[in-house]
């Protein structure tokens, strides 16, 4: 790229930092608002969100703009996508009819919703030059803002270019970034502009009402075995949803009435489906939810044992409010309601909703997802409901101890952006600072997906890796399956004379420090250590994706 950035203070590029379902999008839209109401002052404005690159999360945040709507006119919110659904708000295909509806004086938008996609991105470029190219023609529009929902799942070295690009434009005035998972979003080598990113400043960083990990009553289920589940799941489901069969069976107060759950599945849309038959087998009068990219609908079998389906459209809703409507319609608040889904309820996606309530329950055993995806699924649990009244109650969650410390840890990261970097130009290990505190969370830092990252000292530390320990070798080669090995078993249990520490089996913390034997053809080694225990450790930039 030919333009370079200064990294000052300077900067256009704002990052949003909060803990999920603290207020992100609150405090973007209050941004708009404020920057429309001064368009007298400092010149006409646009503002264009890229949003999740969902039809659910498109929706919601377009839904929560009713505000602009209203307040500043019909036709201030514009939708651009090449979809034909119906939409509440002014609908463009292309960046052709947007530069063609900016031209009408009287009816431009003020605020355009884009998908976070290749395409949108490259459109949102395109069409934000043109609008620099005619700042000095006596056009209507003389400043744009920008905004990413979300951006830590979207960034890559394409889009850093790009963004690169529309801050040098004199029409951008400002760009944020919205995330409670901001790591990858740095570039932890070098002294660039992504090297140090500006934390926006927040004039009152409240927690009121929030409930959020220490409001949770956390279970941690550390016995379960994989092994008792074998002949039941397809490999691929067999940790996560033989985790939901083993807590479901164990407390099963879960499923009891009056109850509300979040049971997440695995990556695959079959495993929601097997979530719901284990669901109606333990209880024949649950109402489960499925939300994923082909089923979005309410099941429930009604008092002559029939199955009914309530598909989950709306063209003026947000996910929960219609979630909501259909339970209370149909009078089935009083059974024991289940939501179940992946992607597409496991980052930005709003579930709860004061007529229902807080979530009872919480069944997570994901021990294979990133500490980012991680935090962002339980994260659907949280959110400002402690002024629900009596439909508030404190969420009991079933996790493994390392998943609960795991969000220990990242939930306190993102409160240490806006309660002590506030307003401040931050690197990505200000970031990890409270990770570095915390002694029991210790293996957190190994989760992510860096690669290297240099500390002040500049001394190199390898990031990419990851091990688990496993009481028995079987554990351990059955677990190999889900990260695409298949460790051969093997007779005794002495380690390879080269992982061997002074002529024993190796501890966990050696195996890690060495990290011997990984490559691309030997993506994961399994070892016994010295303990008596079996370790697996791989590096996950080598584990191809289907």
């Amino acid at each position: 790229m030919d333009e370079t950035i200064e990294n000052t203070l300077a900067s256009k590029f704002t990052l949003c930092v909060l803990p999920t379902q603290w207020g992100k999008t609150y405090n973007a839209i209050s941004k708009i608002k404020k920057d429309i109401s001064q368009d007298n002052e400092h010149g006409t404005s646009i503002h264009i969100i890229f949003t999740m690159n969902s039809l659910l999360n498109n929706e919601q945040f377009a839904k929560r703009l009713d505000d602009v709507e209203k307040e500043f006119g019909e036709g201030s919110v514009c939708v651009i996508n090449s979809s034909k659904k119906p939409c509440k708000y002014k609908h463009v295909s292309n960046t052709l009819e947007l530069m063609g509806l900016c031209a009408i004086k009287y009816d431009r938008p003020r605020v355009v919703v884009m998908c976070s996609n290749k395409l949108r991105y490259s459109d949102g470029v395109e069409f934000l030059k043109k609008l620099n190219e005619n700042l000095n023609e006596n056009v209507l529009i003389k400043r744009a803002f920008v905004y990413y929902d979300e951006l830590h799942k979207y960034i890559n070295d394409s889009v850093r270019k790009q963004i690169e690009k529309i801050h040098n434009l004199e029409i951008v005035n400002g760009i944020m970034a919205m995330t409670a998972t901001p790591d990858k979003i740095w570039e932890p080598e070098g002294n660039g502009f992504w090297s140090k990113l500006k934390i926006i400043y927040l004039d009152n960083f409240s927690g009121a009402n929030y409930a959020g990990y220490n409001d949770m009553i956390f279970n941690c289920v550390d016995d379960f075995s994989i092994n008792t589940i074998l002949h039941k799941y397809d490999e691929k489901d067999r940790q996560i949803i033989g985790f939901i069969e083993f807590v479901l069976k164990r407390y099963p107060e879960i499923l009891e009435n009056n109850t509300m759950s979040f049971i997440p599945g695995n990556i695959r849309r079959v495993s929601h489906n097997i979530i719901r038959d284990l669901i109606f087998s333990i209880n024949n009068k649950a109402v489960v939810i499925v939300i994923n990219g082909l089923d979005k609908s309410i099941k429930y079998n009604d008092d002559r044992g029939n199955c009914k389906t309530l598909p989950l459209q709306s063209y003026d809703e947000e996910v929960c409010e219609t979630i909501s409507r259909l339970v209370l319609h149909h009078k089935l608040e009083n059974r024991p309601v289940v939501i179940t889904g992946l992607l597409c309820v496991g980052m930005g996606q709003t579930l709860l909703h004061k007529s229902l309530g807080s979530f009872t329950s919480a069944i997570f055993g994901h021990l294979e997802l990133k500490n980012d995806d991680m935090y962002q699924l339980i994260g659907r649990i949280f959110g400002r409901t402690k002024d629900w009244g009596d439909k508030y109650v404190q969420t009991q969650v079933y996790c493994p101890t390392t998943i609960m410390y795991r969000i220990k840890a990242m939930e306190e990261c993102a409160r240490n952006m806006a309660c002590c970097h506030n307003g401040e130009e931050v690197c990505q290990e200000q970031y990890r600072e409270p990770m570095n505190e915390m002694d029991e969370c210790k293996n957190v830092k190994n989760n992510f997906r860096n690669p290297k990252k240099k500390n002040n000292e500049n001394k190199t530390y390898d990031t990419d890796k990851e091990i688990r320990t496993f009481d028995t070798q079987d554990e351990a080669i059955e677990f190999g399956k889900t990260i695409k090995n298949y460790f051969r078993k093997r007779c005794d249990s002495k380690a390879p004379n080269e992982l061997q520490e002074n002529g024993n089996n190796p501890s966990e913390d050696y195996l890690l420090k060495r990290f011997w034997g990984i490559s691309e053809k030997n993506t994961a080694r399994m070892v016994p250590t010295i303990d008596g225990k079996w370790c697996v450790y791989w590096r996950p930039s080598l584990i191809k994706n289907d």
